[in-house]
């Protein structure tokens, strides 16, 4: 007989869990629909199910379940177990680990996602026995985690690592949290698709076209292509990203960047400028001592990091 874990990543979408051994290895996987609009009950009750279901996997093997790890999309309150807030949920202040109603003898433990996924990835993939690593996540928005010294750092409210709202550029466009030109609002995949949709009103020339289904994904394949509009955006990115990283190295001193989200997969047409540009604007011990590379675990990232905040508390 053998401990396991479970790690639940909970997405405003699906809810994905895994059953993790020790090593970090996913022994069973589920994913079921959120159900988000039915509230924070509705959720906690699918994820409460979720655990039950893998539990059961785990005693039909003859194995033990030695806790839960649960990375959220947005603040968690680790002491009082709650979600303090979370926007694609339109949670605020939800007393998740209650709503759950586990056993006692279970212990249950709260993360950000970004911060989870980053334990994950230096666990078991592109960052594997890093000891100071920052993880920097390209979607809707940006997303960040620090691993300092080997152990997650969360800051003293837990939001450190929120590195989609560095400010870049104070004159550049409105970021949703209320200032302006935050490193999001330049580089993320709704960054890009807002750059596109304006060069197309310009009048630009291009294979893009200015439909609400626009994604990152179709800018990259466009630029790869040979599209003048699509690699101007992805090289304006890659810029603004690479003096974001470029602060973030003369600050921590890290030994490795990943770059995880979709936008990660878009190879040297990405990669090729922000390197220069990480060269261009950090200093050069800790530039040499860096390197930046692509996250690998894909979407078993959050399910193996939750899994690793069981094991390291």
């Amino acid at each position: 007989m053998s401990e396991l874990v479970i790690g639940i990543d909970l997405g405003g979408t699906n809810i994905k869990g895994a059953l993790i051994d020790t090593g970090g290895n996913i022994v069973s996987k589920q994913e079921i629909p959120t159900m988000a609009n039915g509230g924070p009950g509705i959720v906690a009750g699918r994820i409460s199910g979720m655990i039950d279901e893998l539990g059961r996997r785990a005693a039909d093997s003859g194995n033990n379940v030695a806790g839960v790890g649960i990375g959220i999309p947005g603040q968690p309150d680790k002491v009082k177990g709650e979600v303090v807030f979370a926007p694609n949920l339109h949670w605020h202040h939800v007393p998740l680990l209650s709503l759950l109603n586990l056993k006692k003898d279970l212990p249950v433990y709260l993360d950000n996602d970004a911060n989870v996924a980053a334990l994950g990835e230096q666990w078991r993939g592109a960052g594997r026995g890093a000891l100071n690593m920052i993880m920097v996540t390209i979607g809707t928005g940006i997303g960040g985690g620090l691993i300092l010294d080997g152990r997650l750092y969360s800051g003293t409210t837990g939001t450190a690592g929120e590195v989609g709202h560095t400010v870049i550029d104070p004159q550049g466009p409105q970021c949703s949290c209320g200032r302006r030109g935050c490193l999001e609002t330049l580089t993320s995949a709704t960054a890009m698709v807002r750059m596109a949709k304006e060069a197309i009103d310009r009048g630009r020339v291009t294979a893009l076209f200015r439909e609400e289904n626009l994604e990152a994904r179709d800018i990259v394949i466009a630029a790869n292509a040979g599209d003048d509009v699509a690699r101007e955006i992805i090289e304006q990115a890659a810029y603004y990203l690479g003096i974001g990283l470029a602060n973030l190295i003369n600050l921590f001193n890290p030994d490795t960047i990943v770059i995880g989200g979709g936008v990660s997969k878009a190879g040297p047409i990405l990669f090729d400028p922000l390197c220069r540009t990480v060269v261009e604007w950090s200093l050069e011990a800790p530039c040499k001592a860096v390197k930046i590379v692509p996250a690998e675990l894909g979407n078993n990232a959050g399910c193996i990091g939750a899994g690793a905040l069981v094991l390291q508390s």
